[in-house]
């Protein structure tokens, strides 16, 4: 049988149906190309892609944006050599490029969610009804300071931010991959009775200092920011099943970025 990119589309957007507003759409490519060979990626990065057309994937599926906004708006960019580099990349090749964010996002349970609570080994410990919600077995001393080495490992990541005292003792708490906003973040606190709340991304001057000030009014609180891409890109492993599960003789490859800002 033969697969096409749309082939592939309908069964990513089965779950949810057809979102009237979205980003998730095809941003390069033909609906009707064959596929053979499929990456998955958090996102689309120059090297990513590169990577994807040397090895013969005929159609990228990415969580972010390509171009630099949540739209993949472009005409701001024209004549930017960066740019025009990485679109004559994709023209030229002939690769087909399809967002998944707002479908994964909407699966039963989350998929990226989902998808994270398996790396870190979490999934057992999260709530049935609110699955970002976690409570960790009473047979430890879980604080702050050993969930961050707990991330750290799982992730394979150096180091992370953290707001409020590390050495404060934690049973259940909030996780919140990427980056939805210190509203968000501060109504989930009051609405869970949590003490710690992990994230993907915050505003300096958002959530840090929700965090703050509760600590100066003697109110346990703390926040542990690990990066937007830490947060998120293991839960596109969700998406590798799926299409594993739903076309198995189409080869289904993970492609890795390494983070675009490191502390040094």
């Amino acid at each position: 049988m033969i697969i096409t990119v749309q082939m592939v589309l309908n069964r990513l957007i089965e779950p949810v149906g057809q979102l009237e507003t979205t980003v998730d759409t095809l941003k390069s490519g033909n609906l009707n190309a064959e596929v053979r060979k499929v990456a998955v990626v958090f996102i689309t990065t120059y090297a990513a892609i590169k990577q994807a057309v040397e090895s013969g994937v005929d159609l990228i599926i990415t969580h972010e944006p390509t171009y630099y906004n949540h739209k993949d708006e472009v005409e701001w960019l024209a004549g930017d050599p960066v740019y025009e580099r990485k679109r004559m990349l994709i023209e030229e090749s002939g690769i087909s490029i399809f967002r998944l964010h707002d479908y994964v996002h909407k699966y039963k349970p989350d998929g990226i969610l989902l998808g994270m609570l398996k790396k870190l080994e979490w999934e057992a410990y999260a709530n049935p009804e609110k699955m970002n919600l976690i409570t960790l077995p009473p047979d430890g001393q879980h604080t702050v300071r050993t969930i961050v080495a707990h991330l750290k490992n799982k992730l394979d990541i150096d180091s992370m931010l953290v707001a409020g005292d590390p050495e404060m003792p934690v049973r259940c708490f909030g996780l919140m991959p990427g980056a939805s906003g210190g509203r968000s973040h501060i109504k989930y606190f009051e609405s869970r009775n949590i003490d710690l709340l992990i994230v993907g991304e915050s505003n300096e001057w958002e959530t840090n200092e929700y965090v703050r000030d509760a600590m100066d009014m003697g109110l346990p609180k703390a926040l542990i920011i690990t990066g937007h891409q830490n947060s998120e890109e293991a839960g596109m492993l969700t998406v590798v099943e799926l299409m594993r599960e739903a076309f198995p003789d189409l080869q289904v490859d993970f492609i890795a970025s390494p983070l675009a800002v490191k502390r040094i």
